[in-house]
């Protein structure tokens, strides 16, 4: 009986994630030897904006730190690799279970896998370009959005929908403590997607979803907006421009990372575009909440600093693979 590429692609994304947390130690033991008081600014709520509303992974690292008498730097690479774990784990499950895969041949699953695998080493070989401890987890989380946008809990009755609904909010909580900016772009995305014909392919029913994903940009707006007004109403961009998009036109030696990293993406939405292939109502969702939020990056962030973008770059990474599969082997569904 010929063997299919799990085992192997398992094995493979282990060692990609673990060589990302070698290098992301040695990043962070250097940005701490420069300076042992990094991040202490975040914890003590004198950072500048936009990285003092985001606490959820600083304030937890330093709480593991303080507690298990651990090098800060430490626990950020731990939190890396665990959320890396996670989210490179999740999407090749969630690619797996797709309707693409599971229709297709030994040799269609075996180049799926390989195009799970290119994508995931592209992208995770970006971490550490303008480092943040919130990238990964952030990762971590979308791909257990994807799973509870996408899969009927094994729950009776209405529990499913109930431990659904509570689990999608529970993590734009979550997120709305790491980057909130994430979750409302996500969940906007989602709400637009309800208003489609799409919209009755996610795990909760059209209504349900739509009412859930707009409490969602609700807690995660809400979130923000306390942060930022009430909790640490004394943060500011300091010398920094808010508004970047010009800055972002304007320097042309910025736009090579921003162009090259895309590459995938801009693929994908040319052939979600211009095909009609199978696609699962959460995979668009999810790509019509990173159009969102690219949209505020381009505005508000800064495009050279392509970390930004990678938590939804990897969320999509199910979705591009399977409009590869029917884009180059249309043909061999059922090889062996």
């Amino acid at each position: 009986m010929k063997q299919g590429p799990g085992r192997v692609a398992s094995i493979l994304l282990c060692v990609m994630v673990l060589s990302v947390g070698v290098l992301d130690s040695r990043d962070y033991g250097r940005e701490f030897h420069q300076n042992p008081n990094a991040w202490m600014d975040v914890v003590a709520g004198t950072a500048n904006a936009p990285s003092q509303y985001r606490i959820g992974v600083v304030d937890t690292a330093y709480f593991l730190a303080r507690h298990g008498h651990l090098a800060l730097g430490h626990v950020f690479t731990l939190l890396d690799v665990l959320s890396g774990l996670v989210a490179v784990f999740v999407l090749f499950w969630m690619f797996r279970r797709s309707m693409v895969y599971r229709r297709a041949g030994l040799t269609a699953q075996w180049f799926g896998a390989a195009c799970f695998l290119v994508l995931m080493q592209f992208y995770l070989g970006w971490v550490i370009w303008y480092q943040r401890p919130e990238t990964l987890p952030t990762a971590a989380m979308l791909a257990m959005a994807l799973v509870l946008l996408t899969v009927r809990l094994p729950l009776p009755g209405a529990a499913a929908m109930v431990a659904t609904v509570v689990g999608v909010l529970l993590l734009a909580v979550a997120q709305g403590y790491v980057r909130a900016d994430v979750a409302l772009a996500l969940h906007a995305g989602i709400l637009l997607v309800c208003f489609t014909p799409l919209g009755n392919g996610f795990a909760l029913r059209r209504g349900v979803q739509a009412g859930t994903s707009l409490v969602a940009v609700a807690l995660a707006g809400g979130i923000q907006y306390d942060l930022m007004r009430r909790v640490f109403p004394q943060a500011n961009y300091g010398n920094t421009p808010v508004f970047q998009l010009f800055l972002n036109l304007q320097a042309p030696s910025t736009q090579l990372p921003f162009f090259l990293f895309l590459v995938p993406f801009i693929w994908t939405a040319v052939t979600l575009l211009r095909r009609r292939y199978r696609v699962e109502s959460a995979g668009v969702g999810m790509f019509a909440g990173a159009v969102i939020f690219m949209g505020m990056w381009l505005l508000v962030g800064r495009i050279k600093e392509v970390r930004i973008f990678l938590p939804f770059a990897l969320a999509l990474a199910p979705l591009t693979v399977e409009l590869a599969m029917q884009r180059f082997l249309p043909d061999r569904s059922n090889a062996t």
